[in-house]
């Protein structure tokens, strides 16, 4: 299984350990959750949960 991300509006893959990690927005806990994005052009990949299940 590839770990790559898509970016739809720079048209290619995105390793993970690439892309840029950010704030979520909303109301999601940021110590709990970051956003995936791409390092091109910014575009949000995919949301991800970082915290420790309790």
């Amino acid at each position: 299984m590839s770990d790559d991300l898509h970016c739809d509006t720079c048209e290619r893959d995105v390793a993970r350990e690439e892309a840029t990690r950010t704030k979520t927005m909303g109301d999601l806990d940021p110590t709990k959750w970051q956003s995936l994005c791409c390092p091109n052009c910014g575009r949000r990949l995919k949301t991800v949960f970082v915290g420790r299940e309790e």
